[in-house]
C-alpha cells in the first residue's frame, strides 16, 4: 500500500485544516474524530440538514489526491439517497472519478454531501427535493445490466425493417461472459462482405439460430410460450422447429424488437446493439520478468498485442484494464478474432492469453479510468493498478496517459506509454523510470517544447470515442503493421525494465518513424528526445505538524487493533 498520508504531510496538514475550519465556521457540520480506517485516513462527523443529524464518514483513499475521497454513512445498513451506491455505500456527489481534480479537498466532498442531503431531505419531515443525475450511461456501461444483447449492423437492421433482407439468421455464442449470452443477426448481404460473420463452430461454442421476422406490433406483455408468441405476431406455429433455439424479430411501426426463444416454453425480449457499418475503414490503405506483474491499460490493437508479446516473452502475471467491447470492425488490427465478438475486450484477451499459457495469472478490470462511477470503486481499481510492478498505458489517449503517469510517479512505479500516430506515420514510446526519468507529465512538457522549437505540432493519434457501440469520432487510420511495430517497441522497453537491462544509452522518450512525413525521413527514422532526468523534479516541503498528527492517529489505530490481554 502507498499510505499517502505518510508520504505527503503537506497535503495532510492542508486537508486537516480545511476540515477543521469547515467544522468551526459552518453550522451544518461538526467534526467528531479523525482515525485510520482500514489503513485509510478518515474523518467522522455529523451533517445536519433540516434539523436531522446524519452521521457521515469521509474516507481518503490510498491514492489520494490523485483519486477522489468519498462520503459514506457511518451505519453500514443505511440507504439515504438514490444517489448512493447501495446500503452503507458512498454517496454519488458532484465531484466524481470522471471530473475529479487533485486541487479539490475532502471539505469539498462534505459540502457536496450536505447539498445532496439538504435538497433531498431523506429523513426530514419537510418537502423532499430531487437532485438531477449527472450520469451519462453509455451502451457499453449498461451492456451487462440484465439486458442480453443482440448485435446487428445498422444497414442490416434497415433492410430488415424495409423487408429487403434475404436469408436472415443469427449466431449465438454459448460461452458465458458476466451473465451475457451475445448473438449477432445478419443476412446474405452481410455474408457477401470480406468481414462476414463466421459459420457454425462447435469447437468455439458458436451455433447458428433460425430467425423469424414478423410485421406486427411487439406484444405487451409477451407470451412466454413459443407457439403462443408466434400466433400473437401472426406466424404459423407449425412453421417453427420442434426443438432448439431461435430468434424472433418483430417489426412494429415505431419499434423493432428482437426476442430469443431458447426453448419452446421460453421467449425473452432482448436488447439491440446497433453496429455502425464501418468495416474496412480502420486500416487506411528473461527470466527476471516472470515473477513480476504488469498492468496493461487499454486492450485495443496495441495493448492486446503487447499483452500477448509479453506473455510469450515470459511475463506470467497481468492486470488487464479496459471497459470496451470487441466488435467486428476491431478485427482488422486486434489480436482477437470472430470468437470474441460481442464480449468485453479484457475478458476475451484473458481467454486468448490463457489459451497460450494456461498457467498464467490474469486479473481483469472491465472499466475505463474516465468513467462515471463510485469514487470507492475508482480508488480500488487504482489501488489494484499500483499493486503491479509496471504500468503500461496503451490507451492512445493523452489525458489517460497523464493520469496514469502521475499516479505511477507518486507510487514509484515504472511507467511506459505508447501512442500510434494517425495514418501509421510513426509512434511515440515514452518511459518513466523512478529515480532515473522525470514523471510523464514533466517529460510531456519537454516534448511539447521540442515541437515548438522545431515549429511543428505533435502528430495526432486520431479522434477516438471509446464508447465504441455509439462511436462518433473517426477511427484511427493505421494498419496492423504500424500498430504491431509500435507494440513490439513498447514491449521491448517493458521487458528491459522488468529485467533490469536499462542502460545509460537507452533514452526515455523515442519517436519511431514508419513512413516519410512530419520530422521522419522514412521508415526506421528514430528521433531521441532529451526530456531531462529525475533530479530536475522539485521536492515538496514537508509539514512536521501533519506528520505528528498522522503518527498519533496510527498509534490509536494500532492500539485499537491490538488484542486485549
Amino acid at each position: 500500500m502507498k499510505l499517502w498520508y505518510f508520504k505527503n504531510f503537506a497535503r495532510v496538514g492542508f486537508e486537516k485544516a480545511a476540515i477543521e475550519r469547515l467544522s468551526s465556521n459552518e453550522g451544518w457540520f461538526k467534526l467528531t474524530s479523525w482515525s485510520i480506517n482500514s489503513f485509510r485516513l478518515a474523518a467522522e462527523g455529523i451533517i445536519t440538514a433540516h434539523d436531522v443529524d446524519y452521521a457521515v464518514r469521509l474516507i481518503y483513499p490510498d491514492q489520494f489526491p490523485s483519486v477522489p475521497a468519498w462520503v459514506e454513512p457511518q451505519d453500514p445498513e443505511v440507504k439515504w439517497s438514490s444517489h448512493q451506491y447501495g446500503k452503507g455505500g458512498p454517496l454519488c456527489l458532484e465531484l466524481r472519478p470522471d471530473n475529479w481534480t487533485p486541487e479539490a479537498t475532502g471539505a469539498d466532498m462534505l459540502r457536496s454531501a450536505y447539498n445532496l442531503l439538504n435538497v433531498e431531505n431523506p429523513l426530514g419531515s419537510a418537502d423532499r427535493g430531487r437532485v438531477t443525475s449527472a450520469h451519462n450511461v453509455g451502451d457499453i456501461q449498461s451492456y451487462d445490466w440484465r439486458e442480453n444483447p443482440v448485435l446487428v449492423g445498422s444497414a442490416c437492421l434497415d433492410r430488415i425493417r424495409k423487408g429487403a433482407a434475404k436469408n436472415v439468421r443469427a449466431l449465438r455464442w454459448m460461452a458465458e461472459d458476466d451473465d451475457i449470452w451475445p448473438a449477432i443477426v445478419f443476412d446474405d448481404e452481410d455474408t457477401a462482405r470480406s468481414w462476414q460473420p463466421p459459420s457454425f463452430d462447435l469447437g468455439s461454442l458458436r451455433f447458428e439460430l433460425p430467425v423469424f421476422i414478423a410485421k406486427s406490433e411487439p406484444p405487451n406483455p409477451a407470451p412466454s410460450n413459443r407457439a403462443t408468441f408466434a400466433s400473437t405476431i401472426n406466424i404459423d406455429p407449425a412453421t417453427l422447429p420442434d426443438d432448439g433455439g431461435l430468434i424472433f424479430i418483430v417489426v412494429g411501426v415505431k419499434d423493432t424488437i428482437p426476442y430469443h426463444s431458447p426453448r419452446s416454453e421460453s421467449v425473452i425480449a432482448r436488447k439491440w446493439v446497433i453496429l455502425p457499418d464501418e468495416a474496412g475503414v480502420r486500416s487506411g490503405r528473461t527470466n527476471k520478468g516472470i515473477d513480476k506483474k504488469v498492468a496493461v491499460v487499454g486492450l485495443g490493437s496495441v495493448g492486446s498485442k503487447m499483452a500477448e508479446m509479453l506473455l510469450r516473452s515470459g511475463v506470467n502475471t497481468f492486470l488487464l484494464v479496459d471497459g470496451d467491447v470487441f466488435l467486428p470492425a476491431n478485427l482488422e488490427r486486434h489480436s482477437l478474432d470472430w470468437r470474441d465478438v460481442g464480449f468485453r475486450k479484457v475478458n476475451a484477451v484473458k481467454r486468448r492469453l490463457l489459451h497460450i499459457k494456461p498457467g498464467a495469472s490474469i486479473k481483469v478490470a472491465p472499466f475505463n479510468l474516465n468513467w462515471q462511477r463510485s469514487a470507492k470503486t475508482h480508488a480500488n481499481l487504482v489501488d489494484k493498478l499500483m499493486g503491479c510492478n509496471l504500468i503500461v498505458d496503451a490507451t492512445g489517449d493523452v489525458p489517460s496517459a497523464l493520469q496514469l503517469g502521475a499516479i505511477a510517479a507518486e507510487n514509484d512505479k515504472p511507467f511506459v506509454s505508447v501512442e500510434v500516430f494517425e495514418g501509421g506515420l510513426g509512434a511515440l514510446i515514452a518511459r518513466s523510470l523512478p529515480g532515473v526519468d522525470p514523471p510523464y507529465a514533466a517529460a510531456r512538457v519537454a516534448y511539447n517544447a521540442f515541437c515548438e522549437k522545431e515549429n511543428i505540432t505533435p502528430p495526432q493519434s486520431g479522434s477516438k470515442n471509446y464508447e465504441a457501440l455509439t462511436e462518433t469520432g473517426d477511427p484511427l487510420v493505421a494498419d496492423d503493421v504500424a500498430v504491431t511495430i509500435a507494440a513490439a517497441h513498447a514491449a521491448r522497453v517493458v521487458l528491459d525494465i522488468l529485467e533490469d537491462r536499462i542502460g545509460l544509452q537507452d533514452k526515455a522518450w523515442m519517436l519511431f518513424g514508419f513512413s516519410k512525413g512530419w520530422l521522419f525521413g522514412g521508415h526506421g527514422h528514430v528521433i531521441v528526445l532529451d526530456v531531462g532526468n529525475a533530479d530536475q523534479v522539485p521536492k515538496e516541503i514537508e509539514d512536521i505538524e501533519a506528520c505528528e498528527f498522522i503518527i498519533e492517529l496510527t498509534k490509536e489505530a494500532l492500539n485499537e487493533a491490538a488484542p486485549s490481554s
